[in-house]
């Protein structure tokens, strides 16, 4: 793995912004288990959904977050921060929204939900270009150009397919933060009714998660190709 530099968060949030084609600010997130590890100047958020704090920092804004802020405790769930409730466990919760045909079958798709492995205490976030701090992964939301350049960029780099991994449900959480992290390969997520209702995330907008890990090689890529 290629040694990260926290002083080029500002070069790849500019590559990235320019050269995928991003409206806002791609975000970084970083996990934390003590608060000492939180950069100073940066406050506690207000409660709301993980998706909508993605959504605020990428218009700008700078915080961090433990389980009590999390409002969705599924996303929390799948960030890592704390248990799953028992009907989103159980599926019975997607069931009753009527997303499955039956409550086994939401069983078996929330057991295949993706979800951080490891407990955390809580989340950093921050736009990219302003963090100090080696993100654990980042996430932009991007139009199917972006998405299209993205897929592109990968291959670039790894001559395999693309393979986006998501189902409509956990996106912002489970699909582009917990995914990246747990498979080491970045994800595209087409979205949830959650986050698309209170993050407030665009008709015309994709999710992208990229892991630490590959966001030097995705940088590179993305600079020779665009």
């Amino acid at each position: 793995m290629v040694e990260y530099d926290i002083s080029n968060n500002s070069e790849y949030a500019s590559l990235f912004k320019d050269k995928i084609g991003i409206n806002d600010n791609v975000v970084a997130i970083k996990f934390f288990d003590d608060e000492s590890e939180i950069p100073q100047g940066i406050t506690k958020a207000q409660p709301v959904r993980h998706c909508e704090m993605v959504k605020l920092a990428s218009q700008g804004e700078s915080f961090y977050s433990t389980k009590d802020e999390q409002t969705c405790k599924g996303g929390s769930a799948a960030l890592g921060l704390e248990d799953a409730p028992k009907k989103v466990a159980s599926g019975e919760k997607y069931f009753e929204l009527g997303r499955f045909k039956s409550l086994e079958d939401g069983k078996i798709v929330a057991d295949n939900l993706c979800k951080i492995s490891t407990r955390h205490k809580g989340l950093i976030y921050a736009p990219l270009k302003d963090a100090e701090f080696v993100p654990d992964v980042i996430v932009y939301f991007t139009n199917p150009l972006g998405g299209m350049r993205t897929a592109q960029a990968y291959v670039y780099q790894y001559s395999e397919k693309f393979e986006p991994n998501f189902s409509g449900i956990q996106s912002v959480c489970g699909d582009v933060c917990a995914t990246p992290i747990e498979s080491g390969k970045p994800n595209i997520t087409l979205g949830c009714d959650g986050s698309r209702r209170a993050a407030k995330v665009k008709d015309e907008e994709l999710a992208v998660g990229i892991n630490q890990s590959e966001i030097v090689s995705f940088a590179e890529a993305v600079e020779k190709i665009f």
